[in-house]
């Protein structure tokens, strides 16, 4: 439903057996705060709704096209137990670099022209396949007959990449069968777990994940089915530019980890991609970080707050050798020597200066408060709030009485922003249940709880 004077969509979550969330209902609005004690969840909303963007966040139908050539590609290496160089794969290669050349040639803008083209070299490759195999078909050498069964096993191959570029004149579902795709391995890295059921509360059951008016999915076992709904037309108004920032750590061993993945083997013989305890999440936005983009900077009065004398005065910048370094007082530090807090703020306001939080942009941060003194907590929501009345999505998890406090008395000042906010109480997250003032006295309740008691004790 659309957000009040706003053309936002509100998103209304639903889920079961995710997690430790038997089943809750959770509403993302303009500003969303998912609020209560440690370990009740909020972290695991917030994977969920990155991993399902992110895997949005894309060009669906040329993603597809890429993905079944490149996984083709590592079927063509994986299978052949012979020298490239023989006369059975040199008409190979060339029919391969047809097809590469298809999917990677810049001037392709429409699907159905990379289909065609696609196509046409599959079809020279299949009869390569279809030659090499009649030629060996009988042998009895063994060399001879391995080479057969990885020549069959090309060809079913090439018969599913066909068939699945067959499909790609019905653009909405060629698009869904790469979201389904995308979903799946997204929440797997996010989530840095092997398998699905592996995301469930009770193992033996499935996980359901709704969001209103937009799609619908199950996980059971290793599958997901996914369907997405007709009736917002849900491919064309999905949220751009998605962001996840969480734990300031890994800021400050960004030059190692990214070392790590560009050294690591992520994939195996059968194209699956390894687990390496760093989710997905940190590695999309050292990516995005890495690119420049023209147009001013949609947020310079946050920026400006952000890294100016009452906060962290200086700033996290990317080095031409790609490093991430603090610069203060016209001196320059690596960025492992800085506080985490001013990691954490000053990677905030680098992703705003360097335009990748942008008008449409949707940010996802875990904890804000972490390593920051009250102050700078309020800071950093008041800033936030601002991002998501100009034109940021924000999905903050967070039980930070500070930053709580600070949106109460706001509200208090200025009641017609309460449409913005769409406040989420854990560990029984209930939209319809209570007014955000009640949620509000709710989630201060249960965060106070340990004090109170110790008080009380101390009396």
């Amino acid at each position: 439903m659309p957000s009040k004077q706003t053309d936002r969509l509100d998103y209304e979550l639903k889920v079961e057996n995710f997690g430790k969330l038997a089943e809750a209902e959770i509403r993302i609005g303009d500003f969303t705060v998912l609020a209560g004690p440690n370990n009740t969840g909020k972290s695991f909303v917030s994977k969920l709704l990155y991993s399902i963007f992110s895997a949005l966040d894309a060009d669906l139908p040329r993603e597809r096209v890429s993905r079944l050539v490149q996984s083709f590609t590592r079927d063509v290496v994986n299978s052949v137990d012979a020298p490239p160089n023989t006369d059975h794969f040199r008409p190979m290669a060339e029919g391969m670099k047809q097809v590469a050349f298809s999917y990677t040639n810049g001037e392709i803008d429409s699907l159905d022209v990379a289909a065609a083209q696609l196509n046409e070299g599959v079809s020279k490759l299949k009869t390569v396949i279809d030659e090499a195999a009649r030629r060996v078909e009988g042998s009895s050498d063994s060399r001879t007959r391995r080479l057969r069964y990885s020549l069959l096993e090309l060809q079913e191959s090439l018969q599913q990449l066909t068939s699945a570029l067959g499909a790609a004149s019905d653009r909405r579902a060629f698009s869904l069968a790469e979201v389904q795709y995308r979903t799946k391995q997204a929440l797997n890295m996010n989530f840095q777990v092997p398998d699905m059921p592996s995301l469930a509360g009770d193992p033996d059951r499935g996980v359901v994940v709704n969001i209103a008016d937009f799609l619908h999915f199950t996980a059971c076992g290793d599958s997901v089915a996914l369907v997405a709904d007709e009736s917002v037309q849900a491919l064309s108004t999905r949220p751009r530019n998605v962001v996840f920032i969480e734990s300031p750590v890994y800021w400050k061993l960004f030059d190692i980890l990214q070392n790590t993945r560009r050294f690591a083997p992520f994939f195996g013989r059968r194209g699956r991609e390894m687990l390496t305890g760093v989710p997905d999440y940190f590695y999309d936005l050292a990516e995005a970080i890495k690119r420049k983009y023209t147009g001013e900077m949609a947020f310079p009065d946050v920026h400006r707050q952000l890294v100016g004398e009452d906060m962290v005065n200086g700033k996290v910048v990317v080095s031409e050798s790609g490093d991430m370094v603090f610069e203060e007082a016209g001196r320059s530090f690596p960025l492992v020597t800085a506080a985490a807090g001013v990691a954490n703020i000053g990677v905030l306001a680098m992703l705003i200066e360097r335009k990748v939080i942008d008008h449409g942009t949707m940010l996802f941060i875990d904890e804000p408060e972490a390593h920051l003194h009250p102050g700078w907590q309020v800071v950093v929501a008041q800033a936030l709030f601002q991002l998501a009345r100009e034109g940021v999505r924000v999905v903050l998890a967070t039980h930070s009485l500070d930053i709580l406090k600070w949106l109460e008395v706001h509200l208090k000042e200025n009641p017609d922003e309460e449409r913005h906010v769409a406040l989420n109480r854990f560990p029984d997250p209930a939209f319809n249940d209570e007014d955000l003032a009640a949620k509000l006295a709710s989630i201060k309740e249960d965060l106070t709880k340990p004090f109170v008691e110790l008080y009380m004790r101390g009396l």
